[in-house]
């Protein structure tokens, strides 16, 4: 290695190619003059064309030739330039010379795939894909109003990584939704994951469909992969046949008519696939019309989709014009599931954040008017008031304020969420809630609700005010009580008075009580813990004849019991009704849990939504790398292949519930404990060692995609306290938040790749390109510097140096265009060690794609390893 010839190789082999073709096309135009020799002549014509297709023939010169390409731009025009004269000459003067066209079509079109034999072949595509459906579901849970655009790059990931067909990754994500979407009937995630299936699903096809086509501004009318999909998705009999028992209706006919929408599919389309369910649909709704309980979801979440549309209208109106209309039509939002359908709708929509937007607004036209008005006017204006800031706490307890409101926002709403809104990783202070709190209102309201008649409808309430006060009214009623200055009777008609004035005042009463929970000792928690209670406790009938009462105090219970449980969170039993807590209240040790969620979602190949919401518990809980490792280790105790194959799969799509931090702790931490520690670097034999080696490649892709998909990190997941953590971390360092790589500056002279090759950014043709951040890319590093060490110790062959190439390999095949970019920082030495340890396990086409072809310092190196494997392969054995 390093002989300064190895450098002018690759021009010198292709300048042979050009004289050769040279000496062709002079012959060929010489051949009708010289009819005296025309046997010599046409041996001369046939010479170059039959050494032509010998050098053609052979991997090494093809490499070559490819190298010179790049290197020599040039002379590949020239060598192009007289392929065409041929070409054209044979066009017009006769037929062509067998030899000499093939080799003409190699040099004028020539790239890796198509003139060397490819790394290996390609492996069978997997019949069943187990990491799909969960990385769906983990999705939906981090972030219900996900973009469409993030759940597409996610979905061409894994078909880069699996090899499938268009068909079959539609195929595979439509099954994905019915399966989430049966898995979640009859829960409170039923609405979520109809509109997924329903409104969601199609846009996410539409943008698959028009990433396939070459001008994406291009009309269609349908997409036949889309109609071979359907054609895949016939197969899966038991998955339709409980789709359609379960929701009494044709679930084929029902996407298919939403597809139509997007112009996926035709009108004869939509008869001609769903008429094949008809007669079973038919029989399936017989047999199961009088036993297990149906789902009207399909129908329902498609109606929801208008009524949305005419709310999001109101809302834009006049708010002095509207107040009536606009409180009847929140009303009847409140009526049933209609709340819950309608968040679902704006969620996928992407319409979420809009609804809050317009909520806040009239939560803010509600809370003051200056001028006097009527007391029909200033009552409506309070339950104005009251249910806008209802339904608000209710969006942000489903998904989070970091999803649904702006940062900085200075309505009362968003002010009060942030300082006083009980919030998952958000401890809030029950002192600085307090703090800009007046004394005389909260005397003043303490003796409205302590009096016999309270007069809350006078014109003049600021209801803002009025909910601040609430928190100092509990905070004086616990103290007297705990000082036995009031009973608890007396207690309890105070916290009844304050429920009766409006449902905003228990809400916000309980966010102190909670954080005052938060930090005060077991033994003190009872009476607030009571107070609490006290306001889920059922209203009057009197009061619940009221509809408005009704509905208002249905969502303030709920409201309640969310903040409640998060506090003191009771047994499972008592939960169903509720999304989990993401706090683990069970005597049994974390690991077994891990282990017994683990264990049912390996034997069911698929992960169910309650699963992923103790799993998110778990990693919250226990850590990314107690999480990471313990997973790993669990995956790893199967032998056979198939489990294998499904386990890491799995493990993969597990790790979406925190993809970065996953990453970056299975290469720093999990990874070199099987590389340098000899109890557990016994299992990295295989097959455990490859499919590790994947698990680890995998991850590298999906991080690399998350990272240039979302590049600030908090539009497609909930932030989570490691974000945080580091955030804060890298302020007090003054470090910047992103560090992106920047090659071949002053003192790094020695990279294989430059911070302009395009194949180190990845793809420019419209798209973004692809770049590598911090940490992800101190982490290669250092694992490359781990694989350089291991690989370098005398040409050893050990594990180690077979996980390292095997790795290498998997890259290479899943990587695709990304390769380049990941393997932007190895070292000079790694590549040449590994050869000289396992020159039998290395092909052309492997060192061809391990280096940037496009830069000075990676074209020399994969000419002096290609001439290395070439001296290798040449010595005799002995």
């Amino acid at each position: 290695r390093g002989r300064p010839e190895e450098d002018f190789l690759a021009a010198s082999v292709l300048s042979i190619v050009h004289w050769l073709l040279d000496c062709y096309i002079q012959n060929l135009i010489k051949l009708p003059q010289q009819t005296t020799t025309i046997g010599q002549a046409i041996n001369l014509t046939e010479k170059p064309a039959n050494i032509l297709k010998q050098m053609l023939s052979s991997d090494f010169l093809c490499a070559m030739i490819y190298l010179a390409k790049h290197d020599d731009r040039d002379l590949y025009l020239e060598v192009v330039k007289k392929c065409q004269e041929i070409e054209a000459y044979h066009k017009t003067n006769g037929p062509k010379s067998p030899p000499i066209e093939e080799s003409l079509k190699k040099l004028i079109n020539f790239e890796i795939d198509s003139v060397i034999l490819p790394l290996s072949a390609d492996p069978p595509v997997e019949s069943i894909t187990y990491c799909l459906q969960p990385m769906f579901v983990v999705q939906v849970l981090l972030n219900a109003s996900t973009e469409t655009t993030i759940f597409v790059n996610q979905f061409l990931m894994i078909q880069r990584l699996k090899g499938y067909s268009n068909a079959r990754l539609y195929c595979e994500i439509i099954r994905a939704c019915l399966m989430c979407l049966h898995n979640a009937i009859g829960t409170v995630k039923e609405s979520q994951w109809g509109a997924v299936t329903f409104l969601k699903l199609p846009s996410i096809l539409r943008d698959l469909h028009v990433n396939t086509l070459s001008n994406q501004d291009e009309k269609f009318e349908y997409s036949q992969d889309i109609v071979d999909a359907f054609e895949l998705i016939f197969q899966l009999t038991p998955l339709l046949d409980i789709m359609d028992a379960t929701c009494s209706c044709n679930s084929i006919e029902c996407l298919l008519t939403e597809l139509q929408k997007v112009n996926l599919v035709t009108d004869k389309h939509v008869k001609q696939l769903s008429g094949r369910r008809e007669g079973i649909v038919a029989a399936l709704q017989k047999l199961e019309s009088s036993s297990s309980p149906t789902s009207s979801i399909m129908k329902v979440i498609i109606r929801a989709e208008p009524t949305l549309a005419g709310i999001l209208k109101t809302l834009s109106a006049d708010y002095t014009k509207i107040q009536e209309a606009l409180l009847s039509m929140l009303c009847q939002v409140l009526n049933g599931k209609s709340l819950d359908l309608m968040l679902s709708v704006a969620t996928v929509q992407g319409s979420l954040k809009t609804l809050v937007s317009k909520l806040i607004k009239f939560n803010e036209c509600s809370k003051q008017i200056n001028e006097p008005v009527p007391g029909k006017t200033a009552a409506t204006r309070a339950m104005l008031f009251d249910i806008s800031f209802l339904i608000l706490c209710c969006i942000v307890q489903t998904y989070g304020s970091d999803i649904v409101l702006e940062e900085g926002g200075d309505s009362f709403f968003e002010q009060w969420v942030r300082e006083c809104m009980p919030e998952k990783n958000k401890p809030k202070s029950p002192q600085k809630m307090l703090h800009n709190i007046d004394s005389t209102r909260v005397d003043a309201l303490l003796t409205q609700i302590t009096s016999a008649e309270p007069d809350f409808k006078s014109s003049n309430v600021k209801w803002h005010v009025t909910c601040q006060s609430a928190m100092g009214v509990v905070r004086e009623l616990l103290c007297a009580w705990e000082g036995g200055v009031l009973s608890a009777a007396d207690v309890k008609r105070a916290l009844d008075g304050l429920r009766s004035a409006a449902c905003c005042l228990p809400v916000s009463a309980t966010a102190w009580l909670c954080a005052h929970m938060g930090i005060t000792h077991e033994d003190a928690r009872l009476k607030p813990l009571n107070m609490v209670q006290q306001f889920v406790t059922p209203l009057p009938n009197d009061e619940m004849q009221d509809n408005f009462k009704h509905d208002t105090s249905s969502l303030m219970f709920q409201i309640i019991r969310k903040m409640q449980y998060d506090v003191h969170p009771p047994t499972q039993s008592k939960t169903k009704a509720l999304t989990v807590s993401h706090s683990i209240i069970s005597k049994q040790p974390i690991l077994e849990q891990l282990q017994s969620v683990w264990q049912d979602i390996q034997e069911r190949g698929w992960i169910t939504i309650q699963s992923t919401q103790t799993l998110e518990s778990l990693l919250n809980t226990g850590g990314t790398l107690w999480f990471v490792a313990n997973l790993v280790k669990e995956s790893l105790k199967f032998r056979n292949r198939e489990e294998l194959d499904r386990a890491i799969d799995l493990v993969f799509a597990i790790f979406h519930l925190d993809i970065e931090h996953c990453t970056i702790n299975l290469l720093n931490h999990v990874l070199p404990q099987y590389l340098y520690n000899s109890l557990q670097g016994e299992e990295l034999v295989e097959p455990q060692s490859f499919q590790l080696a994947k698990l680890c490649v995998y991850s590298i892709l999906s991080t690399l995609e998350y990272n240039n998909s979302n590049p600030e990190r908090c539009n497609n997941r909930k932030r989570t306290r490691r974000d945080m953590e580091s955030e804060e971390l890298e302020n007090l360092c003054g470090q910047p938040a992103n560090k992106i790589l920047r090659l071949n500056e002053a003192g790094d002279s020695n990279t294989l790749f430059g911070s302009n090759s395009p194949q180190a950014q990845g793809p420019t043709n419209g798209q973004k390109s692809t770049v590598l951040r911090d940490p992800l890319m101190s982490t290669l590093n250092d694992l490359f510097k781990s694989f350089s060490y291991l690989a370098g110790r005398d040409g050893e062959v050990s594990q180690q140096t077979h996980f390292i190439l095997q790795f290498f390999k998997i890259m290479v095949h899943c990587g695709k265009d990304r390769t380049r970019v990941v393997l932007q920082a190895i070292p000079q030495t790694l590549i040449p060690c590994l050869l000289k340890a396992l020159p039998e396990l290395f092909t052309t086409d492997l060192l061809l794609r391990l280096y940037d072809i496009q830069t000075v310092p990676g074209r020399k190196a994969m000419a002096r390893d290609l001439c290395m494997l070439r001296n290798i392969n040449l010595k005799p054995i002995k």
